[in-house]
């Protein structure tokens, strides 16, 4: 009688919590690079059910799904985050699978803007990461390093028209593919910026919002100059047509032509 309450009992608990509570299943999260402010997530593509990470700070929240790459940024400074990992259930509906809360004290708040993270995914082996040391082997300072990464950009890559018609809402640019094709959306652009100045050590925020006068979302990036202490909007999309036809245009944006809803 007693064996048979203990196996009942043992029942209930398998029944009301995730088999994860029983170490079956080895921690999700890891904070090993906090002090760079981001962290990883374990996540098999092949094996796992659907599953997406969010991370909170304050009132703001950011939603990922999870796939082949899954470094997530800390980008809202200094303090407490909550780090989620949700598996589908059906439908819309997730469950919370592991949760951790993590106090970010970051001795550089900058830092977080050099790393590689699953959208802005680069690594010294990659043709861009190369082009991008290649074309800055001569620069003296950060500014030079910007301006010829930014011509490169805005001659190299022209606008893809036809993207736009069926791009999916969980793409992430490739950017050995964009400078290959040497085409892209506003995002590819963006996020090949970022990727080339993150790689020779300036810190570059992906953002994304509205511009004046476009009407869809765009996007552009904000880069930090270390010698004035400051970031600089600029947007090479928009400037590409401009500089391919000689005409002239500021590489840096006035800020009241922008309305940032995410950054990254």
């Amino acid at each position: 009688m007693f064996r048979l309450r203990i196996l009942s009992f043992l029942l209930l608990l398998f029944l009301f919590f995730p088999t994860e509570t029983f170490g079956q299943v080895p921690d999700l999260i890891f904070d090993d690079n906090l002090e760079k402010g981001i962290i990883s997530v374990n996540y098999d593509l092949n094996k796992n059910a659907k599953r997406k990470v969010r991370i909170v700070k304050g009132n703001t929240k950011y939603t990922y799904d999870l796939g082949a790459y899954n470094i997530f940024p800390l980008q809202m400074g200094k303090g407490l985050y909550t780090i989620s990992v949700l598996e589908k259930v059906e439908g819309t509906i997730y469950k919370i699978v592991e949760e951790k809360k993590l106090d970010f004290k970051p001795k550089d708040k900058n830092e977080v803007f050099l790393q590689s993270i699953q959208i802005i995914n680069w690594n010294k082996d990659m043709k861009a990461v190369k082009k991008a040391k290649e074309l800055t082997q001569n620069s003296k300072n950060d500014m030079e390093k910007i301006i010829v990464i930014y011509d490169y950009i805005t001659r190299s890559i022209d606008y893809d028209y036809s993207k736009t018609d069926d791009i999916d809402i969980s793409y992430i640019p490739h950017i050995d593919e964009i400078l290959e094709s040497s085409k892209g959306i506003c995002y590819d652009y963006a996020v090949l910026f970022a990727s080339m100045l993150r790689s020779i050590g300036i810190p570059t925020k992906l953002v994304e919002g509205y511009r004046m006068g476009i009407d869809k979302y765009h996007a552009w990036n904000e880069v930090y100059l270390k010698d004035t202490d400051e970031w600089l909007i600029i947007d090479t999309c928009y400037d590409s047509p401009f500089v391919k036809k000689g005409k002239p245009v500021s590489m840096i944006k006035n800020g009241n032509q922008y309305f940032t809803e995410r950054q990254y």
